[in-house]
């Protein structure tokens, strides 16, 4: 497959665009769990990079993108830079953590799915380097820090809007379509993302059931303190503080709590 100036400079767009996103939420991260400098860089660049890194080591097509392009390395840097500076905190961070992901999403599906298409590969392995060059930067994240990867709990947030995006890129390609089905894909990734997470729990095949949720998030559902399902150890310090602010008699009705869900939790993943 060849491709003109104007889809290469379009592709450019949009894998700027999810490694800009991507190191500024990495680097949050980073920042909340109070990391030095060096641990703030190099999740910030994991997130941002690891995706298209693992993606073009498959390929195996001559030295990564990353490695060969300083663009990708300067746009990182740009977006730790971002992080570092700019504090985000309760409903901003969720917010832009949220959106941040889900635009990610779409324009790297687009990514991996060209990438296999320049390489002319077939629909299927197409397929998986959308979801690697779409879920690899946030896995090897999670990984790093110890975290079992969002990719494994959370794929209707993530692995499904990939493949939908890379469909349809699939499919408009096929028509000779390929400069409007990069721009159907990358939208249509998040749409599917944000239909999910508002109104997949109407639907039976689209609820998240029987996911061993971290303790320190059935502490704070407990407690009553709000955290984060998709980062839940960044609010680790918020229920510390609840956890030493609590009386005795909070801390007893929490505990209360805290058996009778993961008793309720128990009995569900058995029925």
């Amino acid at each position: 497959m060849e491709i003109s100036d104007t889809v290469s400079n379009l592709y450019f767009v949009l894998e700027y665009t999810g490694v800009l996103l991507a190191a500024t939420v990495g680097g949050t991260v980073a920042k909340r769990m109070n990391f030095d400098i060096v641990g703030f860089a190099f999740i910030a660049y994991i997130s941002s990079l690891a995706g298209g890194l693992i993606r073009d080591a498959i390929l195996n097509d001559g030295p990564a993108a990353a490695l060969t392009n300083p663009g990708y390395l300067i746009t990182a840097t740009l977006g730790a830079a971002i992080a570092y500076t700019v504090t985000l905190r309760g409903k901003l961070w969720e917010n832009f953590r949220f959106y941040a992901d889900i635009i990610t999403i779409g324009v790297w599906a687009v990514a991996g799915t060209l990438k296999g298409l320049v390489a002319e590969l077939s629909w299927v392995p197409c397929l998986l380097l959308a979801v690697i060059t779409a879920t690899g930067g946030t896995m090897m994240r999670d990984i790093a820090l110890r975290r079992v990867p969002s990719l494994f709990t959370a794929q209707k947030m993530t692995v499904f809007p990939a493949i939908i995006s890379s469909v349809i890129m699939l499919v408009m390609n096929h028509f000779d379509l390929v400069r409007e089905g990069m721009l159907a894909a990358a939208i249509a990734a998040p749409i599917f993302a944000i239909a999910v997470y508002y109104g997949g729990d109407r639907f039976s095949f689209l609820q998240t059931k029987h996911i061993e949720r971290p303790l320190e998030q059935k502490i704070g559902d407990a407690l009553g303190t709000h955290t984060d399902e998709a980062e839940p150890r960044d609010n680790g310090e918020d229920v510390t503080r609840a956890l030493e602010n609590s009386s005795d008699e909070e801390l007893l009705r929490a505990l209360r709590i805290l058996l009778q869900n993961e008793v309720r939790e128990r009995t569900e993943s058995i029925t």
